[in-house]
């Protein structure tokens, strides 16, 4: 996949490229663990892979033995049918929730951020479009997954990601513009916000990855971008929540704009980094 491809910017072929990309990435391995948004860009930029930005050193532990892998495949089958089970019910609770409160309480109230001072039916629209962008690709995002689907046809497995892409797009957007409207403050202001940008690039990206026929990247941005379309599953129950910690409610709602889809992110990024292309662990 990668044979016949060139450094953008040096026209080398990618061999040579990704063997300067790794010596860069490992002469400056402490800046690229603190801003893990530059890495990224580096990643798509370079076309570097998973190993290449892998800055761990060799383990010196002995290799696991057949039967030790077979147990860990084993374990690590659990766990993904555990967490897709807990993802598949989060899609569907929030999607009844939309449905059914969410989207009424819309149209009955005014809006809570509005970017148009005096347009009512314009802040409307927006929260209308953004939270109607935003059920496709929580809805059909597990198809784009789908092995099987893509096997049999590559042209829905296309449809599907240009429909998922385009609506996200839409959502990010409007999200963003209703963001910067927020009277909760900067903090709030602030999630929201790189919310919506982060959402947007890494739908972005997985798009022209997608373009260029490198699966490996288009994967993993995939999966970037869906663990934020979560974003909207992940922050129904901190809704639900009494503030902990003996926090405000205005302080809590501060740190929902954040932990709303950061943490996602996080697990997105871990995942990526212990699994190979096919989903199965590294160790296996």
């Amino acid at each position: 996949m990668y044979g016949d491809s060139c450094d953008r910017n040096k026209g080398l072929p990618h061999r040579t490229a990704s063997k300067v990309s790794v010596e860069f990435t490992q002469s400056y391995s402490e800046f690229f663990h603190l801003f893990p948004l530059f890495r990224w860009g580096v990643e798509y930029s370079k076309g570097l892979s998973v190993t290449d930005l892998s800055l761990a050193k060799p383990s010196s532990r002995k290799p696991l033995t057949p039967d030790q892998r077979k147990v860990l495949a084993a374990i690590w089958d659990r766990v993904q049918a555990y967490g897709n089970s807990v993802i598949y019910g989060g899609i569907v609770f929030t999607t009844i929730y939309l449905f059914l409160i969410s989207i009424p309480r819309v149209l009955a109230s005014p809006v809570g951020a509005p970017f148009f001072p005096n347009w009512q039916y314009g802040n409307w629209s927006l929260l209308l479009i953004h939270v109607a962008t935003a059920i496709p690709p929580l809805l059909i995002g597990p198809f784009a997954f789908s092995k099987t689907l893509r096997n049999k046809s590559l042209k829905w497995h296309r449809w599907i990601g240009v429909t998922y892409c385009v609506c996200i797009w839409l959502s990010a957007v409007t999200g963003f513009m209703l963001a910067t409207a927020n009277h909760n403050g900067i903090i709030a202001k602030a999630g929201f916000s790189c919310l919506g940008i982060t959402w947007f690039m890494t739908t972005w990206f997985a798009y022209t990855t997608g373009r260029a026929r490198d699966i490996v990247s288009h994967r993993r941005w995939m999966l970037r971008s869906y663990a934020v379309t979560l974003a909207v599953v992940s922050i129904r129950p901190m809704f639900f929540m009494d503030a902990p910690f003996g926090l405000s409610d205005d302080d809590w709602y501060r740190a929902i704009t954040w932990l709303c889809w950061v943490p996602n992110l996080v697990i997105a990024e871990t995942y990526i980094r212990i699994t190979k292309p096919n989903s199965r662990l590294i160790y296996c």
